[in-house]
């Protein structure tokens, strides 16, 4: 019997880099290396705010097609929406979880905002949705 091979990712803060990639440009990104030991079937990422998110800002709705998401509050708090929950506030040990497809917006954070993401696939699309009647007050 043939041992498949073992891939493992370690991800130090100390050696981190952060990124202003992805989605929001008000959030860098520390990317954990689950997705290069996982052949892309998970992601994980730390995020963190580059300045506070007023609920003033734009906050587009969307959704992502994936099967898995599971964001971990660090540190700070967000409000956010999902259709079907309404808005929420999650503050540091907060974690909400979903699969599939949820339409939501992110409209606001602290300074110090800090998350968990993991991710199923680590790739995935995300989709903007323009439709008034579900866009949070």
């Amino acid at each position: 019997m043939t041992k498949p091979k073992v891939q493992v990712a370690v991800s130090r803060l100390s050696d981190g880099k952060w990124e202003n990639r992805g989605l929001r440009g008000f959030l860098e990104y520390r990317d954990l290396g689950v997705a290069g030991a996982t052949d892309g079937r998970f992601g994980a990422n730390v995020a963190r705010a580059i300045h506070a998110k007023k609920a003033t800002d734009h906050a587009s709705l969307h959704y992502h097609t994936l099967g898995f998401h599971l964001t971990y509050i660090l540190r700070g708090w967000m409000r956010t929406y999902y259709e079907d929950v309404g808005e929420i506030i999650l503050k540091a040990g907060d974690c909400v979880t979903y699969a599939g497809e949820i339409v939501q917006a992110h409209t606001e954070h602290s300074e110090d905002f800090e998350v968990l993401q993991v991710t199923m696939p680590a790739a995935f699309p995300t989709v903007q949705v323009e439709n008034e009647q579900t866009e949070p007050r």
